[in-house]
């Protein structure tokens, strides 16, 4: 029954030396033929040769061969394995010439051999010490910097090009390992904490290793997004430093040491202009801010978002309602807004103005009555007074505007993550039918609506091709539903229900997202919290600005829990 290609005995515990199999006393090392072992009983009662480990296992042998010796016993013509039950019948379906096989003689006494079977199959298996989370993903690391691509590296280990990639970026941060193989961070956090580590931001490190992990991918793209934002703050603010002035790097909060020009006057009781500003540039500071500015293509000229037509978008024989500007005839861009402030008024040449002085005055005492000049300067300095917190509380609301509108590309991000992975499933999640039931009576028209078609595809990872010639009208739409006609077609049927719950959230998040960075502004009929509301049931935790789309937070909560969970502290 054996068919020995290579065997190599030995009588006594003497190791030989160079290429030959190390073998003891009353051992033999044989390279045979997979099927010329016989697979005997296993503690391992089971083997599923359809799930992912055995298909892996075969994979892995097909490109490898087995690399691990098989133990076995020799009784008589047969050899039986001990120690490789999965590995031989991997080998047989992977069509292996040959095995290695370390073979002992078999006990005389058949109870005796049951025990030495089961009690080898025990330990033998109790005893194996894979390899760490974190080891795996130093040995990618290694393999890439020796060139390895990454396809190549996924078919040699038998994992996903995604799983590769993330294991590469982890493995080049000792922090990441030592995170990973903690359990603190699964490898796609640990890719990410591996790539601030390379750029020496340990705030952010320490930052991402000290949230909660339902938190994390939320804070993590918040950190990316500000860094991007700060570089490009600081490229901006170039030429403000070269004239003198210093960039600041947060906003001043009302009630500290810096006061804005808007609320300062000259010496003389004149207006704070650019040329003021200039002359004492090293006593004031700038702020940058980004903000959307639109502007006439033909002409240059600076115009209000409300005063363009945007059902003309993508439309250009569309035309515009009366007194608005067509869409196709604006350019629109983001750009860095200025304000000036100084903690040093008396070095400025400035004072504060009529509005900040009587913010800033003791409130008048009690006042005579009789004393019509007194009744009327304190009945001044109240109305100055009250001017200025109207005042404040303008700027109030637009830096919780700018801080939300801030975070909401972050949160879009994230959750189109959620989305597009929960729509890879076969089958819809328990009250799913009934969700989309609910849903579709409610708002028959949600999916005719929002560019659906377009963000379907987005997040089923559908490719939509661009047009080879210049095409009108809604184009975008049919191009994507014409990329979606053979993926709903080679769908089963419960995949297709799936389908069909991801033609309604794709029509939601067309709702939300592609209507700009203010989609957490609840606007009558949107109904974000039924989207947002499915998808927390799924286990998607809402971030603050999201909150406020669902209707479980006011604008003024988010934006205290967003400094409260700030990502620069």
């Amino acid at each position: 029954m054996t068919a020995s290609i290579e065997t190599t005995t030995a009588a006594t515990q003497a190791p030989t030396t160079g290429t030959t199999p190390v073998v003891g006393a009353g051992e033999e090392f044989a390279r045979l033929h997979p099927t010329a072992l016989e697979v005997g009983p296993n503690v391992r009662n089971e083997v599923v040769t359809e799930s992912p480990s055995f298909r892996n296992l075969v994979a892995s042998i097909i490109e490898h061969g087995v690399l691990q010796t098989i133990s076995a016993v020799r009784d008589g013509e047969t050899v039986t394995v001990i120690d490789g039950q999965q590995r031989t019948l991997a080998a047989i379906e992977a069509g292996a010439e040959s095995v290695p096989v370390l073979i002992r003689t078999a006990a005389s006494k058949a109870k005796d051999r049951e025990i030495e079977r089961l009690t080898q199959q025990v330990v033998a298996n109790d005893r194996r010490i894979g390899l760490t989370e974190g080891q795996r993903a130093k040995a990618v690391t290694d393999m890439l910097e020796l060139g390895l691509s990454v396809p190549r590296i996924a078919k040699a280990v038998q994992v996903k090009r995604e799983t590769v990639k993330a294991a590469g970026a982890a493995g080049r941060s000792q922090t990441a390992i030592c995170a990973l193989d903690a359990g603190q961070l699964t490898l796609d956090q640990a890719a990410i904490v591996a790539v601030f580590d390379a750029e020496g931001d340990t705030a952010a490190v320490e930052k991402l290793l000290g949230v909660a992990r339902y938190d994390f991918r939320w804070t993590a793209q918040r950190l990316l997004e500000d860094r991007a934002v700060r570089k490009a703050r600081a490229a901006a603010g170039a030429p403000y430093v070269e004239r003198g002035l210093t960039v600041l790097e947060e906003e001043p909060a009302y009630g500290g040491p810096y006061l804005r020009a808007d609320d300062l006057v000259t010496v003389d009781g004149d207006a704070v202009t650019d040329a003021v500003i200039e002359a004492a540039a090293g006593h004031w500071a700038v702020w940058l801010s980004k903000e959307d500015q639109f502007t006439l293509t033909a002409t240059g000229a600076v115009i209000e978002e409300d005063s363009i037509d945007w059902d003309t978008e993508g439309d250009p024989e569309a035309t515009p309602d009366e007194g608005l500007h067509h869409h196709k005839d604006i350019t629109a861009a983001e750009v860095w807004v200025p304000e000036y402030f100084t903690a040093d008024p008396d070095g400025a040449g400035v004072k504060p103005g009529p509005i900040l002085a009587a913010a800033l005055a003791e409130p008048a005492a009690d006042v005579d009555p009789a004393d019509a000049e007194a009744v009327a300067r304190a009945a001044e300095q109240k109305r100055l007074a009250a001017e200025a917190a109207a005042k404040e509380a303008e700027r109030a609301a637009r830096r919780r505007t700018k801080a939300l509108n801030v975070a909401s590309p972050a949160a879009t991000v994230v959750r189109k993550e959620f989305v597009s992975k929960f729509l890879t499933r076969k089958t819809l999640p328990k009250g799913a039918a009934k969700w989309i039931t609910d849903t579709l009576v409610d708002e028959p028209g949600l999916l005719t609506q929002n560019k659906a078609s377009q963000y379907l595809a987005e997040l089923l990872g559908v490719t939509v091709a661009e047009p080879t010639t210049t095409l009108y009208g809604d184009w975008k739409e049919r191009a994507a539903r014409d990329a979606l006609a053979p993926v709903i077609d080679k769908a089963s049927d419960s995949r297709a229900q799936v389908i069909a719950l991801a033609q309604i959230l794709a029509a939601y998040e067309a709702r939300m997202s592609g209507t700009g960075k203010d989609w957490w502004k609840r606007v009558g009929g949107s109904n974000q919290d039924n989207y947002l509301g499915l998808l927390a049931e799924q286990g998607y935790e809402l971030t603050p600005v999201e909150q406020v789309a669902a209707g479980a937070m006011t604008p003024e909560q988010a934006y205290d829990a967003l400094r409260e969970e700030s990502v620069t502290d």
